[in-house]
């Protein structure tokens, strides 16, 4: 009997529990939930950028951002930067910072952004996200 116990403790010793998931310990969270991040909202702003190049991501910091995006005629551009602050799908959680520059005579003049632009884009996201949820 006393081998049977050395056997089994050496075992459950030498072998990852939470591999083995045993009583419910070792259960696994996913990147998102570790760092407080919602998924579906980091996803549907990550669709939304990863189309425009330079855009870089840290999921640790919860933020997405571009470089700078221009116009076809180069005399508007854009910089555009997302912040994911939790975990729940809710609008409080996506914060939107974008800057924009007008080129006048090969100067970058800069201009303020209008809010509807930031709620555009807040909206947007929240409503892919919601879909990416389902």
């Amino acid at each position: 009997m006393k081998k049977i116990i050395i056997i089994l403790t050496l075992f459950l010793l030498t072998t990852s529990c939470s591999k083995l998931n045993i009583f419910g310990f070792g259960e696994k969270k996913d990147k998102f939930e570790k760092l407080g991040i919602n998924k579906s909202l980091w996803v549907a702003s990550n669709n939304l950028l990863n189309k425009y190049e330079d855009t870089k991501s840290n999921l640790k910091e919860g933020n997405i951002f571009t470089g700078w995006i221009e116009s076809d005629q180069n005399t508007v551009r854009f910089r555009i930067s997302i912040y994911i602050l939790g975990s729940d799908l809710i609008g409080d959680n996506i914060k939107i910072f974008s800057e924009k520059e007008f080129n006048i005579n090969g100067v970058w003049k800069k201009q303020q952004v209008s809010e509807a632009f930031n709620t555009k884009l807040k909206m947007k996201i929240i409503k892919d996200a919601e879909s990416l949820a389902l």
